[in-house]
């Protein structure tokens, strides 16, 4: 288990991913704001964007969502009614009612980001070929770790995936990419992914992005069994 402490290579492990972690979740919360390159930011400019929590502010939310809801199961087969759909569904979830950065999501906030993955699923589905980038970093933001995000880490490797393919050139996305991808068990994926991280990162940062995704990889293969390429992460750069 990664939180078994009495190897001392497991507590080094451990403070790496934490390390790791606090970078990802510092990054966004810097950024207030999707779209700035920080997924978890936007939690928080969503949430202003509710309303500020006000009781007006909650019923305009909510009826923006059953709008879109109604529009996206009318139209089940248009991409962008899912997105409109999804990107409803995360306001509602991120409505400071909804979600605070001390306790994570309310039930109400649990339910919205239901209908956003149910969302986020038809609109993988139905992927047009100049995916939102908004929407994609919105639904990484809402299944990243906790307490920003649920842990829902095959959900936010997904929608990662449409992230660093609409910003190709950014290796801190690379970095969030293989994060997701070794916590959902992907290792393949999250070995390509590091490796793409190392190659992009400049020179000054390359030891470090490869040593912190080595070993939040190494802890995810020794907690689960899984085996892979451990060369991907360390073989450029």
């Amino acid at each position: 288990m990664l939180f078994d402490l009495r190897s001392r290579g497991r507590r080094r492990v451990i403070k790496t991913v934490y390390l790791f972690l606090a970078i990802l979740i510092g990054v966004g919360l810097i950024g207030f704001g999707v779209g700035t390159g920080g997924n978890f930011g936007g939690l928080f400019s969503a949430a202003a964007n509710g309303g500020g929590g006000s009781g007006t502010g909650n019923i305009t939310a909510a009826r923006r969502l059953a709008r879109a809801e109604r529009a996206a199961k009318a139209s089940p087969s248009s991409a962008s009614a899912w997105a409109n759909a999804g990107e409803a569904a995360y306001n509602v979830a991120t409505l400071p009612t909804n979600y605070s950065s001390s306790v994570g999501f309310t039930p109400a906030g649990h339910t919205a980001l239901n209908k956003l993955k149910v969302a986020w699923t038809n609109y993988l589905r139905l992927l047009p070929q100049t995916p939102s980038l908004t929407f994609a970093e919105q639904v990484a933001a809402a299944f990243a770790p906790p307490p920003a995000g649920v842990g829902d880490y095959p959900t936010a490797e997904s929608a990662q995936e449409v992230v660093v393919q609409l910003q190709p050139n950014s290796y801190v996305q690379y970095e969030y990419l293989a994060y997701y991808a070794y916590y959902a068990k992907d290792i393949r994926n999250g070995d390509i992914a590091a490796a793409k991280a190392v190659a992009l990162a400049p020179k000054a940062q390359k030891k470090s992005v490869r040593s912190t995704l080595a070993s939040i990889r190494s802890s995810q293969v020794g907690a689960t069994g899984a085996t892979g390429a451990t060369a991907a992460v360390g073989a450029t750069g």
